[in-house]
């Protein structure tokens, strides 16, 4: 853990100084040390470039520890957020508010609720089949389509908002500012919480239903919290910053590969490594090319896209 803190804290440093403009490093350190800097420098630093940074970092931690629960959930490496629905989900609360007109705050309410009414859905099946990981993962595929086709809709009716809805649809951290932050932050460290609490009960679950309630764990309340969980983290992160793909499935699957462990570490591990490789894939997004910005869920679904075909090979190989 201590390398990848070693990884990010200079990343951040290095993300922090770069940019478009001729704001960098030498502002930064005047910045930094308590110099003189211009307004429109400090305005750069401190309310554009230091919110992005930190809204990358979150969200990169959001998404990958939502894709560990969901995993060790369903015993799959397969499993991730948006096989639940959860990401097309919030993504149709935030753009209905978004062509309303709605602030921030109203977009990430909209988006929790539409989530959480989505988890609602997958709760019955789940329920009427004793809590079995393929119902909820199926009903999780149709909710995802149904969504998917309504966001699609929104879109033939955006008229003049199409381009923000679009570029917005990719996923990006352009909007992020301090208000989006005050509203992601306490999700996070909440949904962080409460599954570094729940670490003992989610490796109890990758010994299967029988196994695990023969080791005396309450299947309905792990797994309702749990999914619980994955939404909160799932709307926070989509209602600031779009739909991100990939994020969730990749990530916790290496820190597995490299890491192992329990539940425990791969938790931090891969909220770490998150962080990392959304704050790489947002700096390269606002730098690759001088006059345009590519949005980072295209360089994470470029990147994402023959990582899941490899799982998809070796869980083949296995078989």
């Amino acid at each position: 853990m201590k390398y990848l803190w070693g990884i990010l804290l200079p990343a951040v440093v290095i993300a922090w100084g770069t940019g478009s403009n001729s704001t960098g490093f030498a502002q930064l350190f005047q910045l930094l040390t308590n110099g003189e800097i211009s307004a429109a420098d400090r305005i750069i630093l401190l309310d554009l470039r230091l919110p992005r940074i930190l809204g990358a970092v979150f969200v990169g931690g959001m998404l990958s520890a939502a894709g560990a629960a969901a995993q060790n959930l369903f015993r799959n490496d397969l499993a991730s957020p948006h096989v639940l629905g959860c990401v097309n989900a919030a993504a149709l609360g935030a753009v209905a508010a978004l062509l309303c007109g709605a602030n921030s705050a109203v977009m990430s309410c909209c988006a929790l609720g539409m989530t959480l009414l989505s988890l609602f859905i997958l709760l019955i099946p789940g329920w009427r089949s004793r809590w079995e990981g393929s119902s909820i993962i199926l009903a999780g595929v149709a909710v995802n389509a149904c969504c998917a086709a309504l966001s699609s809709g929104a879109l033939y009716l955006a008229d003049e908002r199409l381009n923000t809805l679009v570029f917005w649809l990719l996923g990006g951290f352009w909007r992020m500012g301090w208000q989006e932050l005050a509203l992601l932050v306490p999700a996070a460290l909440c949904g962080w919480g409460i599954l570094l609490k729940m670490a003992p009960e989610m490796d109890m679950l990758l010994l299967g239903d029988r196994g695990a309630l023969m080791s005396g764990v309450d299947l309905k309340k792990v797994k309702v919290t749990a999914l619980l969980v994955i939404a909160l983290l799932t709307a926070a992160a989509v209602s600031c910053c779009g739909v991100i793909g990939f994020v969730g499935l990749a990530v916790p699957h290496i820190v597995r590969l490299t890491g192992g462990g329990s539940f425990k570490r791969v938790l931090p591990l891969a909220i770490l490594s998150g962080a990392l490789l959304l704050l790489l894939a947002d700096l390269g997004g606002r730098t690759f090319l001088p006059d345009r910005e590519i949005p980072v869920g295209i360089i994470t679904a470029l990147a994402g896209a023959p990582f899941f075909f490899y799982l998809l090979l070796r869980r083949k190989n296995h078989a």
